[in-house]
């Protein structure tokens, strides 16, 4: 198929970037060569940080490779993800990586790093697992955690446990709309699109994802905390936020450069 031909969604800059990330997270969980993953994280901060679109660009018929940090596989990998929304490589991580470390990549504060040393030291793979070890007091006592970490991990825990139920797609879309229609009013802010199961248009959510292009991260993490409708702030940061609404629906955003 020519590439002019393409069926490029919206947003592809900060998808691809997302994807790459999430490759990387995988790819150091499951033991992975460094330089694999540093390349990885280099390409999603690239294509992030990109003053052009990577859609516009392939429309273009312009070669990808020729990008800084990119090169000929991963090159092929944007064009994947543009076709179809996801990649091989990424389905084949997915599939090779238990559901339950999954999870645990998910929780706000808990990076491969730290789930990797959750599984290696106390064998936790799964969020029942990380839930018996903070009841039990053996978190905080792990290098790079300590008490106010496994405090925290556990409250986070708890709120995803009780999230046993999905919203309806009609339901959570007019809160999406406002999330995103307010997060592009901010300071900074190119673009602001949902992720994950809603964009995908599944009839039903268990939480909603928000990626927003922007110069001034911060600023967005911050926006986010302080909607009205927010009841819990489970983490802010430089570049990702957590919050839980008044209806039980958890928002998870990350700020990627425009």
């Amino acid at each position: 198929m020519p590439a002019k031909e393409l069926p490029v969604p919206a947003g592809a800059n900060q998808r691809v970037a997302a994807i790459f990330d999430e490759i990387a997270d995988l790819l150091e969980v499951q033991g992975g060569n460094g330089f694999r993953v540093r390349a990885y994280r280099t390409a999603a901060r690239n294509v992030g940080g990109l003053g052009r679109s990577v859609a516009d660009m392939l429309r273009a018929g312009e070669d990808l490779a020729t990008l800084r940090g990119i090169g000929k596989d991963l090159a092929a990998k944007i064009v994947e993800i543009s076709s179809s929304g996801s990649c091989a490589q990424l389905e084949t991580l997915r599939h090779g990586t238990p559901a339950g470390v999954a999870e645990l990549l998910q929780l706000p504060g808990l990076g491969p790093r730290r789930v990797q040393s959750l599984h290696d030291r106390l064998g936790i793979g799964s969020l029942t697992d990380l839930q018996v070890a903070a009841q039990q007091d053996r978190i905080r006592r792990l290098p790079g955690f300590g008490p106010v970490m496994q405090r925290r991990l556990l409250e986070a825990l708890q709120q995803r446990l009780r999230r046993d139920h999905r919203f309806a797609l009609p339901t959570v879309a007019a809160t999406v709309a406002l999330l995103l229609a307010q997060l592009r009013q901010q300071p900074g802010v190119e673009e602001a699109v949902a992720a994950g199961s809603f964009r995908r248009r599944r009839d039903t959510v268990g939480d909603v994802d928000l990626l927003v292009a922007t110069t001034a991260p911060a600023a967005a993490t911050t926006a986010l905390a302080n909607q009205s409708g927010v009841t819990r702030v489970l983490a802010r940061g430089g570049t990702r936020a957590s919050v839980v609404l008044a209806t039980g629906l958890q928002v998870d955003l990350r700020a990627v450069p425009p």
